[in-house]
């Protein structure tokens, strides 16, 4: 069994990682150094043989703590390449200004917290281990209010890269969307849905389709606000008809 988390959340209850998590953790603790490493940096996130970040991160901690440099530095380098890759989803060149530099900042900030977690405060990443996604949510949120909307102008926003089965999208706009569409989960598994889906958006009006698009980034209402200099009751409206109008559209779809 999997090492306990240090850190104890607001109600002073330990830290604990999903069932899912652990149990991944437990099965790759009988591989080999090697083939678990092959298995870090081998298949895309809906393969059957992905492995969580959450997990990756777990054996990065656990080599340093074992002092084992040589699958420290592997492992490292396979998890910057994940956080790469979900950085330029989340903040690509075509949606803002100073996009690489946000994503450095990011990328950075996250390095420093990693080396703190080794050094100095043990635990420190204790909730990545638990919602990777989630915290990288409020890490890029930190940086996105920090640098303020004055370096930010927005120019377009993307919410994935297109490819024969329509626009293939993050976990983070994954679980955006089911608490925007608040409907059934499994459609947004299906490439022609996200086509339709994806095409709608695009046709929304300037102002619903910039908060839309920044909403299924996973940024906060109070963040958009900032970013397009509003209110956040303006936001909301704005989000609200949205969804009325990408409900209509899509109810419509399904008659055909």
């Amino acid at each position: 069994m999997p090492a306990a988390l240090k850190r104890k959340d607001k109600g002073g209850k330990p830290y604990e990682r999903p069932p899912e998590i652990e149990a991944c953790i437990e099965k790759l603790d009988a591989l080999d150094a090697g083939t678990r490493l092959s298995r870090f940096d081998g298949a895309s996130r809906k393969h059957p043989q992905y492995v969580p970040t959450e997990a990756v991160l777990h054996f990065l901690r656990r080599a340093w703590v074992d002092g084992d440099q040589g699958q420290f530095e592997k492992t490292f380098r396979i998890l910057l390449k994940r956080l790469d890759q979900s950085l330029y989803s989340a903040i690509p060149d075509a949606r803002m200004d100073g996009a690489a530099d946000i994503r450095d900042e990011i990328r950075s900030r996250f390095v420093v917290l990693l080396t703190k977690d080794c050094n100095t405060h043990p635990g420190l990443l204790d909730f990545y281990e638990i919602r990777f996604d989630k915290a990288m949510v409020a890490l890029r949120t930190t940086v996105l209010r920090k640098i303020g909307p004055a370096t930010r102008k927005i120019k377009t926003v993307p919410l994935g890269s297109q490819d024969d089965e329509g626009p293939e999208i993050s976990a983070e706009v994954e679980a955006a969307l089911e608490e925007f569409l608040s409907g059934d989960p499994q459609k947004i598994d299906d490439p022609a849905f996200r086509l339709v889906l994806f095409a709608a958006i695009d046709h929304l009006p300037q102002d619903q389709y910039q908060v839309v698009g920044l909403f299924l980034q996973g940024i906060p209402i109070v963040t958009i606000a900032s970013m397009l200099k509003c209110d956040e009751r303006t936001v909301r409206n704005r989000k609200t008809r949205a969804c009325k109008a990408l409900k209509a559209i899509l109810e419509k779809e399904a008659e055909l």
